[in-house]
């Protein structure tokens, strides 16, 4: 089996570029019985189609998609106790990346596919919604006590990708990025007589 090498030997942030009678190429690792017996170079021009899918793959999974933003209504870091705060992500709209691999031109896209909200109370909501602003409550959660919590949202994506503007096809993979945490004080409404 040969399979091209990156040049940090893990996550490809890049394959390792070489030149053979003349030609330029990429430096391959070939596994005999499942061991590393050696390296060649493959010409660019025969790079295969098997090897840019791992390239793709490798890049799909290193690239640094985005986190959500995570809105929390009443806004200002506070709410109410055995009250119904609302969760949101405005960023549910699909991330493109375009990159060049093996001498090929490919976009990925990512799609979120799901989000975890987690309230910071040891609870968490995982949904395919993004939520959705006041009044439109979707994600919502009521805390029980009072105290401070950190909350944040995870994303899930899928992904596809095409090379030199064909067809897209469907990355089998997901990958989650963990959002940014937030500080939430949860407090208490005390009535107050207030005379004229």
């Amino acid at each position: 089996m040969v399979t091209i090498q990156c040049g940090n030997g893990g996550i490809c942030v890049e394959h390792v570029e070489c030149t053979e009678g003349g030609e330029e190429g990429y430096v391959h690792d070939v596994y005999m019985d499942g061991t590393d017996v050696g390296d060649v170079c493959v010409p660019a021009r025969e790079v295969d189609q098997v090897n840019i899918v791992q390239l793709i793959l490798r890049e799909f999974r290193r690239y640094g998609w985005p986190a959500s933003r995570l809105v929390v209504q009443p806004a200002g870091g506070r709410t109410l106790v055995n009250f119904e705060t609302n969760f949101y992500t405005p960023d549910h709209r699909p991330v493109d990346h375009s990159v060049t691999l093996a001498g090929q031109r490919v976009e990925i896209r990512a799609h979120p596919v799901e989000y975890t909200y987690v309230f910071g109370d040891g609870t968490t909501e995982r949904t395919s919604s993004p939520g959705a602003p006041h009044p439109d409550l979707d994600v919502t959660h009521e805390y029980l006590r009072t105290g401070a919590v950190a909350v944040r949202v995870d994303t899930t994506y899928a992904g596809e990708y095409r090379i030199g503007g064909g067809e897209w096809i469907s990355i089998p993979d997901t990958l989650t990025v963990v959002g940014a945490s937030q500080s939430l004080e949860v407090v208490e409404a005390l009535p107050q007589l207030v005379l004229p």
